[in-house]
């Protein structure tokens, strides 16, 4: 006699401990941060695991995560190592109310993205509502370029860190430099360098979570 087959579902598994596991997620995962989007600068040369790292933990987390960049979307963006991404939305498309966080990267990026003046006016209006603001390595130039109505910078006062090439333009600018993994003052999170990334984003996705949706 044949003997029946056992049937499979493809969607769901079991892990090592015998917990089954649906459409990739374990059983219990609770996401933090759904319902949040999330804004990331691009440019071209950016630094690649600053982009891609930090996009794939909050989206793991639930958040939807746009890429925007100055040119008109989508644009393809290529990374200091090659790696590419193309951007969601144009700066000059971005509906700023719509944003919960932002995301400026490291690399050559902020070179060119400090220029965009639209750029520097979402910065000033999110940490006007105090909404998450996160940078790092050459990515905190932005937060020294962004200057508020009395024509200070944002990151002037607060504290700080990035790669140790812009830390006299942090000093110059009035914010406190501290050589940390990971700073957080206030909405505004920063760290240093690639190997700071694991920092970096555990800080964001804590004080997202702690902010109300569209940073109020």
């Amino acid at each position: 006699a044949n003997k029946p087959k056992r049937r499979r579902t493809p969607a769901s598994t079991t892990n090592a401990g015998g917990r089954a596991m649906s459409g990739g997620a374990y059983e219990g995962f609770r996401p933090k941060l759904m319902g949040r989007t999330i804004v990331m600068f691009v440019d071209f040369q950016f630094e690649d695991m600053e982009v891609m790292y930090p996009k794939t933990r909050l989206e793991e987390e639930g958040a939807k995560v746009l890429i925007c960049g100055i040119h008109e979307a989508p644009m393809k963006y290529t990374g200091k190592y090659g790696y590419p991404i193309a951007s969601d939305v144009s700066i000059a498309q971005l509906d700023v109310n719509s944003v919960d966080a932002l995301i400026i990267p490291g690399g050559f990026a902020p070179d060119f993205m400090r220029r965009s003046q639209r750029m520097l006016e979402v910065i000033v209006e999110l940490n006007a509502r105090r909404a998450p603001i996160a940078a790092i390595c050459h990515g905190a130039w932005m937060l020294c370029s962004a200057r508020q109505a009395n024509g200070k910078p944002i990151i002037c006062g607060r504290s700080a860190t990035a790669f140790v090439a812009i830390r006299d333009d942090l000093i110059n600018a009035g914010a406190y430099w501290s050589d940390a993994p990971v700073v957080v003052d206030g909405n505004l999170v920063t760290s240093r360098t690639p190997q700071d990334l694991t920092a970096f984003c555990h800080a964001i996705i804590k004080v997202v979570s702690l902010c109300g949706l569209r940073g109020r």
